[in-house]
């Protein structure tokens, strides 16, 4: 039972390895229109909730009103009437803003039309936000249409940036450098499986213990994520790449992958050369070298 879960995991890694190998080339290749669509397929997504229809029913609700408002505004028999509230007169202050006490109050005509002037305008935010919600699916569709048409290469890609399962749909766009760091860590992985089945080709070597097959593969992802930050840290220190995150000479994942690849199949000599190379750097000079006490030596008296 063991041994068949051990193998289906082993089987995953090696298909997550390939299908990263194969999502990154695509993108790599069409970089530009990738980028580009992932944007237009996310502010899709943002539409998809409720803030369209909200702002509609806002709109349809103020539009509504408008007409009870300019009823009350009958200018038939004095069209040039002024509109003057002799309360709202009475009880304010004197402003001391010149252009406002100077103002002259509208006439009725003058703020019927202003209320009309109002009303068309709601009228036209209204059908547009009803032309955008009738069209947004159209719009997206012919988008897509349009990238794959130049880019034919990105339709494998779209099942998985247009998933139904969501946390591959969130892989799928995540930004290009994370998932140079997934491909760094699956083939780390990957390398240490491959370290730990070569005991079953090679005669020469001995059985593993059953913590191998989950160390090997867990020491390679980890040690890649340290020849990850090495070599970029090698690329700012040469010049291959400012501080800033832009790279002046373009970089290949795959050698990326090729460096995950050796930390997984090294795992355990690296581990032994880190530790070798920690060990020198921690010593304490004049101290001397710290020896492991024997059996004999503890059970002796002295």
């Amino acid at each position: 039972m063991l041994g068949a879960a051990i193998l289906i995991g082993y089987a995953a890694i090696f298909s997550v390895s390939l299908l990263t190998v194969g999502f990154l080339e695509i993108r790599q290749a069409n970089m530009v229109d990738f980028n580009a669509l992932i944007a237009v397929l996310d502010q899709r997504d943002r539409y998809k909730d409720d803030h369209l229809q909200d702002a509609l029913k806002r709109a349809e609700l103020e539009s509504a009103g408008y007409p009870s408002r300019i009823a009350t505004f009958n200018c038939t028999d004095s069209p040039s009437a002024a509109i003057v509230v002799a309360s709202a007169l009475a009880t304010s202050p004197v402003s001391a803003d010149p252009e406002e006490a100077g103002a002259k109050p509208k006439s009725c005509a003058e703020i019927r039309d202003t209320l009309l002037s109002h009303a068309h305008e709601l009228s036209l935010t209204e059908d547009d936000v009803r032309f955008r919600s009738a069209n947004l699916a159209f719009y997206y569709d012919s988008y897509v249409d349009g990238i794959t048409q130049k880019s034919p290469q990105i339709i494998p890609a779209l099942l998985l940036l247009d998933s139904k399962f969501w946390p591959l749909t969130v892989w799928a766009r995540a930004p290009f450098e994370l998932i140079q760091m997934f491909l760094l860590v699956c083939m780390g992985m990957l390398g240490g499986v491959i370290s730990v089945m070569r005991y079953f080709v090679d005669p020469a070597m001995k059985s593993p213990a059953i913590a191998e097959f989950f160390y090997k593969p867990a020491a390679g992802a980890a040690i890649s994520i340290g020849v990850y930050v090495l070599f970029r840290a090698a690329q700012i220190f040469l010049g291959i790449q400012n501080q800033n995150g832009s790279a002046t000479i373009s970089t290949s994942v795959f050698i990326l992958a090729g460096f995950g690849l050796a930390s997984g199949l090294c795992a355990t000599e690296a581990l032994g050369q880190i530790q070798s190379v920690a060990i020198r750097l921690l010593r304490v000079p004049g101290r001397g070298t710290y020896t492991q006490p024997t059996k004999a030596s503890r059970l002796s008296p002295g």
